[in-house]
């Protein structure tokens, strides 16, 4: 048994997904680059279309049924993957989920993770707001929230309020499974990684990995690419790794300065498509036969083809993509997938 094994006997989890996620070396494109590039299928993981939520989720829905939870609450923007998630295993787990959703303006018509979110029939309550207006929005958001986790309270329910991303101490123990999950699987096929690479919103994901890095003591270079700027972020993952190591008992947390993400790749802001980012998911396609989403993933790949072609990853170096999901919104509106043929 290894350290993540025996730290994780106690801590409660829901089976909410499909794991371990498979591990497939990306034959044409590591061809074409002259890298060995592998990718984690974190887009398999199921129900309702799958993504790397569904980690997260099997440790927040066992905490809020821990909690005697009737109701789970989260926010996003209209095309939210985590809220989709979210969705599909409160569905599993007897959980009424309510969204709180922000935008520029209420879609007329219901595509992609919406679409979906309206067929597990999730109450969602719609924020309008302008272009410049995301933190007036959230503060919208969590005012509407509290009066109705008042109003359910006072009914005799119980509401369990989940932040965007699942990023609190539950979600992020789920990377860290993640990460032993991928370390058992490298191990049984002798690949020693250089690099792991992944789109970086909320932050969950590369808190979990990043301990889970340090806890199992295995050397790797995590590449997070963000998909907007998140002033501050930095500084948040490191409280929350400390308030991990305060759950698990343990010593390892992140310093600010250990939490590099890169800015460059999302190119004019969360949820607009760039050419980079068009191209990355036209070429995965073309050349694998796998679709990336294009808030998170394509931006994530188009990060990984510029660091190589500016040679800032070395020839033949052993890459990890983590394909976290979000393939969904690939049936968005167009002003949110960009132009993907003629």
């Amino acid at each position: 048994m290894n350290e993540i094994d025996s730290l994780f006997e106690e801590v409660p989890r829901k089976r909410v997904g499909f794991f371990p996620t498979p591990i497939e070396k990306l034959g044409n494109i590591s061809q074409k680059y002259d890298q060995n590039i592998y990718i984690k299928r974190d887009d398999l993981t199921g129900p309702g279309f799958g993504g790397n939520k569904i980690r997260k989720l099997e440790f927040i829905v066992a905490d809020a049924l821990e909690k005697g939870a009737t109701h789970m609450i989260t926010y996003g923007g209209f095309q939210t993957n985590h809220g989709r998630q979210m969705v599909s295993a409160c569905r599993r787990f007897g959980l009424e989920p309510i969204l709180f959703l922000r935008g520029t303006e209420k879609p007329e018509k219901f595509r992609g993770n919406l679409h979906l979110d309206k067929i597990m029939d999730a109450e969602i309550h719609y924020i309008p707001v302008g272009l410049d207006e995301e933190k007036e929005a959230m503060e919208r958001a969590t005012a509407e929230a509290e009066e109705r986790i008042e109003e359910l309270e006072s009914e005799g329910h119980k509401c369990y309020d989940c932040p965007i991303g699942g990023f609190n101490v539950s979600g992020c123990l789920g990377f860290i499974w993640g990460f032993k999950e991928l370390k058992d699987q490298l191990e049984e096929h002798s690949i020693d990684l250089d690099y792991i690479v992944h789109a970086s919103g909320s932050g969950g994901t590369l808190t979990g990995l990043m301990m889970g890095e340090k806890i199992s003591n295995y050397d790797v270079e995590i590449l997070p690419f963000g998909v907007s700027k998140n002033e501050g972020k930095e500084s948040e993952i490191s409280k929350m790794s400390r308030k991990i190591a305060d759950y698990l008992g343990i010593e390892e947390h992140i310093s600010e300065e250990e939490v590099k993400i890169d800015y460059e790749h999302f190119g004019e802001g969360y949820c607009i498509p760039s050419q980079e980012s068009t191209n990355a998911i036209k070429e995965l396609a073309r050349e694998e036969g796998i679709i990336l989403g294009p808030t998170y993933t394509a931006k994530a790949m188009a990060g990984l083809f510029d660091y190589i072609e500016k040679n800032k990853i070395p020839q033949n170096s052993d890459i990890l993509f983590w394909h976290t999901g979000g393939t969904p919104t690939i049936f968005a509106e167009r002003n949110i997938v960009g132009k993907l043929y003629d």
